[in-house]
């Protein structure tokens, strides 16, 4: 197979042909990365490895250990999004972290441009809970890295006190309720950030708001019914009273 990676990969490549590929793209730097990236997606889109192996993974950690999934994942990721003389201008890894950003962050790919991703804005944690704002071509290794461990870590990565308590209840009932309710429950925790607690509830369907509600029912404490409050008496009663009050001489 020709090893161009402008090239485009034939329909009727091998699942062989495309492991020997990527064997030799190892060493060719962000081309062959690239190439790398394109291979993998037209093995996984044309479901080459399922007929030898369970998944797609497991065929790559059997016979290519020499990259791991996440690398590929990435390769195949940064090859369909962005073309190769972006690729070579702001690397594989850097792509990579990008796209990981802009997952976290729910940006969508169409609000970006594609052919120049430079000045993409990317919000960077700083001391004391401040953050700036640096376009992507300024951004180095550990601006990104930084951005995306901040927005995986929100609100916060504090842990909960002894009294925050029933936060943790609030949680075991939310989870218990769900498992017993629905097939794909959702993503619950909770988190400190800034001496606050913030249950984080991911993944939640709207026609699952009436369940949560009805899980949270038993939780809320009702209001007390207040009692009518009692008529002030008039200056004439309160003169009378104090009449009565007072000591007979």
């Amino acid at each position: 197979m020709n090893e161009n990676p402008v090239e485009n990969i034939p329909n009727n490549a091998t699942l062989e042909q495309c492991r020997d590929s990527i064997l030799q793209c190892l060493m060719q730097g962000t081309a062959g990365h690239y190439r790398i990236g394109l291979l993998y997606n037209h093995i996984v889109a044309h479901r080459l490895a399922l007929g030898r192996c369970r998944t797609t993974r497991d065929y790559f950690r059997r016979h290519v250990r020499v990259l791991s999934h996440r690398t590929l994942t990435m390769y195949g990721a940064v090859a369909n999004t962005f073309s190769l003389p972006v690729c070579e201008k702001y690397g594989m890894a850097s792509l990579g972290s990008l796209l990981e950003y802009m997952r976290l962050a729910h940006i969508w790919i169409f609000h970006i441009d594609r052919k120049e991703p430079g000045p993409t804005p990317i919000e960077i944690p700083r001391r004391g809970g401040l953050q700036i704002a640096k376009p992507f071509s300024d951004c180095t290794a550990e601006d990104l890295r930084a951005a995306i461990q901040a927005r995986r870590s929100w609100p916060g990565a504090g842990k909960l006190e002894q009294e925050e308590g029933p936060v943790e209840r609030y949680l075991d009932i939310l989870r218990r309720h769900f498992n017993e309710h629905s097939r794909f429950p959702p993503r619950m925790d909770a988190q400190v950030n800034n001496r606050r607690v913030h249950l984080r509830i991911r993944h939640l369907r709207v026609w699952e708001l009436e369940k949560l509600a009805e899980a949270l029912r038993p939780t809320l404490k009702t209001p007390e019914p207040v009692a009518p409050a009692e008529p002030l008496p008039s200056r004439w009663a309160q003169w009378l009273n104090s009449r009565r009050e007072r000591p007979a001489p």
